[in-house]
């Protein structure tokens, strides 16, 4: 694990990120920059939402969908309750079809 503290990421999208968070055990629990789970979403493109600090994965039909490691990850950091509001997006259903 890297112990880097200004590393950038490049999303699936294009966009860079600075001051990403250095690899953490934290990540292996899931981390969508360091170590993404087997879940329905994995494939799908990274979207970083400066705007709301979150990640989400772009599905096919472009919409975006909270990255569900990025959403772990928040319900261990405040608590499931913010996990959920956090969860909260313009869905097209897929998400719910990836199983």
């Amino acid at each position: 694990m890297s112990a880097a503290v200004n590393s950038t990421f490049t999303t699936s999208t294009g966009q860079l990120l600075h001051g990403v968070h250095p690899e953490t055990a934290d990540c292996l629990l899931g981390c969508p920059i360091h170590a993404p789970t087997p879940h329905g979403m994995r494939d799908w493109p990274t979207h970083w939402r400066d705007d709301r600090l979150l990640m989400e994965r772009i599905c096919p039909h472009g919409v975006g969908h909270p990255d569900p490691d990025h959403l772990a990850h928040t319900a261990r950091r405040r608590g499931e309750r913010w996990a959920r509001g956090e969860a909260i997006h313009g869905c097209d259903g897929c998400c719910g079809e990836t199983g």
